[in-house]
C-alpha cells in the first residue's frame, strides 16, 4: 500500500515523466510502431480516501458519435470512456491504498493500450 510520494518515486524511477507536479504526473507510453499515448495520473480525495485517476485522451467529440462509445464502454475489460470538454478519454480510478506497483504498471499499460486502440479506430490520426 504505497503513499502518493512512494508512487511518484516509483513513477520517476520506472518511466520518463512529461509532467511531475504535486498532485499530477504524466508520461507518454510509446509503441514500437511509432504510435504513442499520453497518460495523466492524478491524485484526488473522495469519500475521505485518496484515489488515483489514470486517463488518456483518444478522440474529439466531433469525430465520434457518443452512442457508439457508450456501447463500446460495455465491452471494455478495464477502464471506462468519458467525455471531458470536447475530448474523449479512457479513465481508470483506484484507491491509492489498494494499489501495488505491479498493479499500477498493469493499469498504465492497459489504459494506454485501450486509448491507443480507440484512437486508431475513431480518430483521424495519432494525436493524443
Amino acid at each position: 500500500m504505497p503513499t502518493w510520494n512512494e508512487m511518484r518515486e516509483h513513477m520517476r524511477k520506472t518511466y520518463r515523466l512529461a509532467d511531475d507536479e504535486a498532485d499530477m504526473l504524466s508520461m507518454v507510453w510509446s509503441y514500437d510502431d511509432g504510435r504513442s499515448q499520453k497518460i495523466i495520473i492524478r491524485r484526488y480525495e473522495a469519500f475521505e480516501r485518496t484515489l488515483v485517476e489514470l486517463k488518456s485522451a483518444f478522440a474529439r467529440r466531433k469525430d465520434v458519435d457518443p452512442e457508439v462509445l457508450l456501447r463500446k464502454n460495455a465491452e471494455l475489460p478495464l477502464a471506462t470512456i468519458a467525455l471531458a470538454g470536447d475530448v474523449y478519454l479512457v479513465v481508470y480510478n483506484a484507491l491509492l491504498d489498494h494499489l501495488d506497483f505491479a498493479d499500477l504498471d498493469l493499469y498504465l499499460s492497459r489504459v494506454a493500450a485501450v486509448a491507443d486502440t480507440l484512437e486508431e479506430t475513431y480518430a483521424a490520426k495519432d494525436v493524443f
